[in-house]
């Protein structure tokens, strides 16, 4: 996609530039011209002048002529003169908007490989190719006095996220993860680390730990709230064009959950 949108835009770039180009080109060629005919017609009427000074006060027919001349060269002199300044005109028109179309052109290319690279890096999409799914298997009980920790520890991270403990919260959501992957709370707690970071504007990280929710537990029941909440980070990370494919895509794949419907409100204008 993102190869795409650069080649689009790219053929943009050439397709503007050679137009602007050729008339440039064209108007310059007329510049030329019309420059050294106003040059030859100059010379003339200076050797016209100085034939008409060393007459004196003569008045002859040949006299009479070459003043007639004198007159018509002056006046063609200040058409192609008049000529010439419209020509440089458009020329330097033409060269500003061309300029103009390019900077344009340039902004939007800019912008989008922002975007891109914004979005490889809050997804971190790089890394999952490379690396495949590391997803923990799902659904998996721990028993015994494990758990008894397991869920203890669940507890002591909701009760420290209720309370605004967002560091404290993390950690204990991350120690139940490490020690207990299989656990049933796994996604739950993936899902709780992102909103520590989505409650203290870390927006990007917030997005990737959503994003983890979404890869490692794609059977689990917080998908679609990982998903509103990506959704709800771009925005306030500014970024209006990933946070309605994020809604979309929420859209399409839950229609009939909440989130859905609360992503649907979003994306009114």
């Amino acid at each position: 996609m993102k190869t795409n949108i650069v080649c689009v835009c790219t053929l943009m770039a050439m397709f503007i530039g050679c137009a602007a180009q050729q008339d440039v080109v064209t108007l310059d060629s007329r510049t030329v011209t019309l420059e050294r005919k106003y040059n030859d017609l100059q010379q003339k009427y200076t050797t016209l002048e100085g034939q008409l000074s060393n007459v004196g006060q003569n008045s002859t027919e040949k006299d009479q002529n070459l003043r007639d001349q004198s007159a018509a060269i002056r006046a063609e002199v200040r058409r192609i003169r008049e000529d010439l300044q419209a020509l440089k005109g458009r020329v330097e028109e033409t060269d500003y908007r061309s300029q103009k179309g390019f900077s344009d052109l340039d902004a939007r290319l800019i912008a989008q490989e922002k975007r891109l690279a914004k979005m490889e890096a809050y997804l971190d999409v790089r890394g999952a190719k490379a690396g495949g799914s590391s997803a923990p298997a799902r659904g998996i009980p721990v028993g015994g006095q494990a758990a008894a920790e397991d869920v203890a520890l669940y507890t002591q991270g909701k009760q420290a996220f209720d309370r605004e403990d967002y560091d404290g919260a993390r950690a204990a959501f991350e120690n139940l993860l490490k020690k207990f992957p299989k656990s049933d709370q796994a996604d739950n707690a993936q899902f709780w680390i992102g909103e520590t970071y989505y409650r203290q504007s870390w927006y990007e990280k917030a997005i990737l730990e959503y994003q983890k929710v979404i890869e490692q537990y794609p059977q689990g029941n917080k998908v679609p709230a990982a998903l509103l909440k990506q959704g709800m980070a771009f925005t306030a990370l500014g970024d209006a064009d990933n946070a309605k494919l994020i809604f979309k895509e929420l859209m399409d794949r839950y229609p009939k959950s909440t989130e859905a419907k609360a992503a649907a409100q979003k994306l009114k204008p």
